[in-house]
């Protein structure tokens, strides 16, 4: 399925959280390394958004490690619906209306209109790679702000829908912190396991099975006592 979309240009969606990471290069299971992390330092690595992604790469690389390398995130049996750059929510993923054009609007929810057609994997791809994410509508306000610039009459173009940030998914962080920050490699998770690696090769992730044994990140909250 194809569709246009939305992503957001340069507003803060939630506070940053500081997380020291820490690279264990001793072969585990997933299991040993969550009770590794633990007991030494806050729990296995949560990814919370983009920068955090950013630091683990350039440490990973640093490091000299090639091998795969657990992170925190594991599946569970719940599905949640979660957005993309980091939150959760109860709605669906894709906005249906006619007319749309971008950059419209009262610029308190500032997002860009892309009416080139992607899958919406591709689409999440993009705005990361050109603005910040595809769009969060967290707000009443913001969802008439969207609905403006569907009734705008002003583009000829006939777009019945476009993707947003939302998606459903069945993963979730060790630590429970809920963020909803997705780095898979295309085609992830495809059922190889239930908990995730870091591929320092491919700089994504992969779902492998909790039994095998790779080196791993933690996570130390510096405001944890």
């Amino acid at each position: 399925m194809y569709n246009t979309f939305i992503h957001t240009g340069g507003i803060s969606l939630c506070s940053d959280v500081i997380r020291e990471y820490h690279l264990i290069n001793t072969a585990k299971s997933w299991n040993d390394a969550q009770s590794y992390c633990r007991a030494n330092y806050t729990d296995l690595a949560t990814i919370g958004n983009s920068k955090d992604m950013k630091t683990v790469v350039s440490k990973t690389a640093a490091s000299g490690v090639t091998r795969e390398i657990w992170i925190g995130l594991t599946e569970t049996r719940a599905s949640s619906w979660l957005w993309s750059v980091g939150e959760t929510e109860t709605s669906s993923g894709v906005v249906e209306n006619t007319n749309w054009a971008p950059e419209k609007g009262s610029g308190e929810f500032p997002l860009l209109v892309v009416s080139e057609p992607k899958t919406w994997k591709e689409a999440q791809e993009y705005c990361r790679k050109n603005s910040k994410d595809l769009a969060s509508v967290r707000s009443q306000a913001e969802n008439l702000e969207i609905q403006e610039i569907f009734n705008d009459d002003d583009d000829d173009d006939d777009i019945k829908s476009v993707w947003i940030g939302l998606f459903k998914d069945k993963w979730t962080w060790s630590d429970q912190s809920g963020s909803s920050f997705r780095h898979w490699q295309s085609s992830q998770p495809n059922n190889d396991g239930d908990c995730a690696i870091y591929s320092p090769k491919s700089k994504s992730w992969y779902d492998r099975n909790c039994k095998y044994k790779w080196p791993f990140y933690c996570y130390n909250d510096p405001n944890q006592e």
